[in-house]
């Protein structure tokens, strides 16, 4: 009789574990997918983060005909472990303006115009910048420092890249943008 008993509980875990497979299988890879992307709802390869934020980019540069010094693009995680997620990431130097007071006003004015471009703000967010989102990607205009020789605007992705690693997220790219 014992021996009838571990028949049955192995009959049992074999019956339960293939109900899983078959659930799987007929479910699709969107429950594999949800339990190993990290809270990814819907991830994005490397070249569509990349994509999010030089698309975005070209947006804000377009609108303001912002005379663009340099842009550079990367990857970076979305944690301090270097893990995935990652996302792409865009850093735009254009020049100083005259004075302080000139540059907030421009940057005021800019804030403005891309507004009315489907830009908005987030009146909760808390930067020493400007912040504005659109489609997924934040864009931070810096205040004018007295060290600096340039101003930037920062460009943040979504988290949502789950192919890049550690090894594979490469360096820093120039990016031309008109």
């Amino acid at each position: 009789m014992p021996n009838m008993k571990r028949s049955n509980a192995s009959a049992a875990a074999t019956v339960t574990v293939g109900a899983m497979v078959v659930a799987t299988v007929l479910s699709g890879c969107g429950v594999v997918r949800g339990i190993m992307n990290d809270g990814v709802t819907d991830p994005i390869t490397p070249e569509q983060s990349k994509t999010q934020v030089i698309d975005a980019a070209k947006d804000i540069v377009g609108i303001l005909n912002l005379p663009v010094q340099s842009a550079t693009f990367w990857r970076s995680s979305c944690n301090d472990q270097g893990e995935a997620p990652f996302r792409g990431r865009m850093l735009i130097s254009y020049p100083l303006a005259p004075s302080f007071e000139a540059s907030d006003a421009e940057v005021a004015r800019w804030v403005e115009q891309l507004k009315t471009q489907g830009w908005t703000t987030d009146p909760t967010a808390h930067t020493h910048g400007a912040l504005l989102t659109k489609n997924g990607v934040s864009a931070t205009f810096g205040p004018q420092s007295v060290s600096d020789t340039q101003r930037d605007l920062e460009l943040l992705g979504e988290c949502r890249d789950l192919t890049t690693t550690k090894q594979t997220a490469g360096g820093n790219e120039d990016i031309s943008l008109r």
